[in-house]
């Protein structure tokens, strides 16, 4: 939806606000959580439904499962 509207991550920053712009596309890139009335308005801008708008008020998961799952990753770790 940014590229289809035209849309800057300033814009969708100013429009969301309340943190510093780092963080807030930080969250939208699923590596950070919003504070619920920030989730409502990101909802908003984007149209997204309850579950959603309910991912972007939980702490994610990052990084990966040790060891490695991948096949060819789990090679590379020597044992």
């Amino acid at each position: 939806m940014k590229r289809e509207k035209g849309w800057t991550w300033a814009h969708i920053c100013k429009e969301i606000a309340g943190f510093s712009d780092t963080l807030i596309v930080g969250a939208l890139l699923g590596q950070f959580k919003l504070t619920r009335p920030q989730a409502a308005k990101a909802a908003d801008l984007f149209g997204l439904g309850k579950a959603e708008t309910a991912m972007l008020n939980e702490v994610p998961t990052r990084g990966s499962a040790m060891p490695p799952t991948d096949p060819l990753i789990y090679r590379f770790y020597g044992w």
